[in-house]
C-alpha cells in the first residue's frame, strides 16, 4: 500500500519519516510513504492519476491508500473529493484523504490533532487565543478552540 505527503514547498516535511518509522512499529510491512511536491494547480492531475478506477480498485504495489495535504491543497481539494466530512466542510479544509471502494474521501483531522496536542499540554479551557493565519490550519485552529470551549 503507498502513502504520501503533499504540498508546496514539501521537501522540509517529517511525514515520510514519521509514517515510514510508524508502519514500521505497526508490522506494516510492503506500505510505503513518500512525499510530492503539488501545487494547486497541478493537484487535479496527480489525484487523478493515484486515484483507483472506480469500482475496480488496484491491488498491489501501485494501491494508494490515501494523502496527507498541507499548504497549500487543503481547500483546494474540496471540490476534487467524492465525498466530504462534516468537519472538512465546516472548517473549510482537508488534510486527509483516504481512497476506499474507488472513491475520494476526504476528512479533517488537524481539529482533534490541535486538540489533543493543547490538553497534553495542559490546555484545556483557554480564556483567551491569538491565531496567525488565514489558511485552513488557523480554520482548523479556531474550530479546536471552539471545542475547547472558547468562543
Amino acid at each position: 500500500m503507498r502513502a504520501a505527503v503533499m504540498g508546496s514547498p514539501i521537501v522540509h516535511s517529517l511525514s515520510p519519516f514519521l509514517h515510514r518509522a510508524a508502519y514500521r512499529e505497526m508490522g506494516l510491512a510492503g506500505w510505503s510513504y513518500e512525499a510530492f511536491e503539488c501545487d494547486e494547480a497541478r493537484l487535479p492531475e496527480l489525484l487523478g492519476e493515484l486515484t483507483p478506477v472506480r469500482g475496480q480498485g488496484r491491488a498491489g504495489e501501485d494501491a494508494w491508500a490515501g494523502l496527507s495535504l498541507t499548504m497549500p491543497l487543503k481547500r483546494a481539494v474540496l471540490p476534487l473529493l467524492d465525498t466530504v466530512s462534516e468537519l472538512a466542510v465546516e472548517v473549510g479544509g482537508a488534510n486527509t484523504v483516504v481512497f476506499r471502494d474507488g472513491r475520494r474521501h476526504g476528512d479533517n483531522t488537524d481539529v482533534h490533532g490541535i486538540v489533543r496536542a493543547l490538553a497534553e499540554a495542559g490546555v484545556r479551557a483557554p480564556r483567551s487565543a491569538v491565531v496567525l493565519g488565514g489558511g485552513a490550519t488557523a480554520a482548523s485552529t479556531l474550530a479546536a478552540l471552539r471545542e475547547l470551549g472558547l468562543h
